[in-house]
């Protein structure tokens, strides 16, 4: 296999009537996706679509989903994945900047996609993914006429596959140029360190549009010949748990705030969850409180902690085995990759010392960004990628991810990294959710300021959190104010939104 679209193909050879995907009592063979998907890029060629050409896609998670990401691979087309949280102001932005010649989509969203279009600026053939054959604009239609043999088109490997577009926490997301090659590695080395196998259940609960849900999650299972089970919609721990007992699913996926309400749910014991071998975790700092109770509540699952980042791909892993030693840190460079971390002068950082995350490029690295030279001559230097994330040396190879090096805080001349005062402040047991940043301060240049959300009929004030911070660290890194808020801002890729906090902070 070196093509996207020789998951579908080759599995159609090596399992044709195994579950590729299960989604609401409903199964789709290998044979049947490869059917499917060949259909629909001969649909896609017929109506113009040519190698190099984008394709958008917007929908939830659904049994269509891969039959899009198969066939337009199939094509030598490029995949814009959308973000289905999206407003009309992002849609406008990346189909702009992307500037596809079909967008395959929900008809639930079809409101939020003409309010985007509404200048009628770009020109933009619509599919409905979910219409009757019969209804116009169908993608089902296109297809039903379509020849289901492979298409055959000439792809090189090294040929753009995707456009996955980052969240913009601070501005417009940039568009993430990726490979077929790319990808295939990225695959291998998260099969090899995590011990994958054909005979894996993944539970597919991350969105379909993340490049952890479609590269990890969707895209993993086919590269296994594994079965997958879909969940549509928003995390419900009793559907997930539900889910985990009737598929007996052997993994999942998941950021540590949903390992915590997986951890904590009350009614836990009432599920039968013995099949559940494996969990993987990363996205964000997970506090060794939720951890061990993670390990104590799932003691048939083995931990895998993954870093990385769509630009760089898989960076580090954190194995099961190397929890006992090193359950801190954010684990050793992952095989097929090569990561350095290094200082403001370029040298290697030392054991103790914290310095910026570089990955080669030609190991998991992106192509570059999409229509944006600038933005890639400055990530990308000397073929290495330049990540922004920050991440202290520690012995025996392994590293420690401490923070963005924009979100670093300077204040009196010291250096204070976010993610460890939120580690701190997210061990009281009243706090649901908290975000660390600088505002300016006449004296310091910076001061610290955190913005928290507490847990139901819990209550702390201000002054409590701050001791409760400054017995732990030192009284330099401790907030002089802290914000409360029902919820923390967050954006269309459910992350943390910091300008918007700070922001707030500084009118206050």
């Amino acid at each position: 296999m070196r093509l996207i679209g020789d998951l579908s193909r080759m599995n159609a050879i090596r399992y044709p009537d195994k579950a590729a995907l299960i989604m609401e009592d409903v199964a789709m063979t290998y044979a049947e996706l490869d059917r499917r998907s060949n259909a629909l890029a001969h649909a896609l060629i017929a109506a113009g679509v040519k190698p190099g050409d984008r394709v958008a896609l917007l929908s939830m998670n659904r049994l269509e989903y891969p039959i899009v990401t198969q066939g337009v691979a199939k094509t030598g087309a490029i995949l814009v994945p959308l973000n289905f949280r999206f407003g009309a102001r992002e849609i406008k932005y990346v189909l702009s900047n992307s500037e596809p010649v079909c967008l395959i989509m929900e008809s639930s969203y079809q409101a939020v996609v003409d309010e985007a279009l509404t200048d009628g600026g770009l020109a933009l053939k619509r599919l409905f993914i979910d219409a009757p054959a019969d209804a116009p604009e169908s993608m089902a239609g296109i297809m039903a006429a379509a020849p289901i043999t492979d298409p055959g088109i000439d792809i090189d490997p090294a040929a753009p596959c995707v456009i996955m577009y980052t969240s913009g926490t601070t501005g417009f997301p940039k568009g993430v140029l990726v490979s077929h090659n790319t990808y295939y590695r990225m695959y291998a080395a998260h099969a090899i360190e995590a011990r994958l196998t054909h005979l894996e259940v993944f539970l597919i609960a991350v969105p379909m549009f993340h490049a952890a849900g479609m590269n990890m999650a969707l895209h993993q299972t086919f590269y296994l010949g594994a079965t997958g089970i879909v969940h549509r919609g928003k995390f419900d721990v009793d559907v997930i748990l539900g889910l985990i007992q009737r598929h007996r699913i052997t993994l999942v996926i998941l950021v540590p705030m949903t390992v915590s309400l997986l951890a904590h749910h009350p009614r836990l014991g009432e599920y039968d969850l013995t099949s559940l071998d494996k969990i993987f975790y990363g996205s964000a700092s997970i506090t060794p409180d939720i951890l061990n109770k993670a390990r104590e509540v799932f003691p048939t699952a083995k931990f895998t902690q993954f870093y990385g980042s769509t630009e760089g791909g898989m960076v580090s892993v954190l194995r099961s085995e190397d929890h006992a030693r090193f359950s801190q840190t954010s684990g050793c460079q992952t095989i097929l990759s090569e990561t350095r971390i290094v200082k403001d002068n370029g040298e290697p950082a030392k054991v103790g010392e914290t310095g910026e995350v570089i990955v080669r490029q030609c190991s998991m690295g992106m192509i570059g960004y999409w229509r944006n030279e600038k933005a890639t001559a400055e990530t990308i230097r000397n073929g290495w990628i330049y990540t922004g994330d920050l991440a202290r040396v520690e012995p025996e190879g392994f590293l420690t991810v401490v923070d963005r090096r924009s979100d670093l805080i300077i204040t009196g001349g010291e250096n204070v990294y976010p993610r460890e005062v939120e580690l701190v402040l997210a061990e009281h047991p009243a706090v649901r959710e908290v975000a660390v940043f600088g505002v300016p301060d006449p004296l310091y240049g910076q001061s610290v300021r955190a913005a928290v959300a507490l847990w139901p009929d819990q209550k702390v004030d201000e002054k409590e959190l701050i001791e409760f911070v400054r017995k732990r660290i030192a009284a330099y890194k401790c907030p002089r104010r802290v914000d409360f808020h029902d919820n923390l801002p967050r954006n269309a890729a459910d992350k943390i939104q910091k300008n918007i906090l700070r922001q707030q902070a500084e009118s206050r």
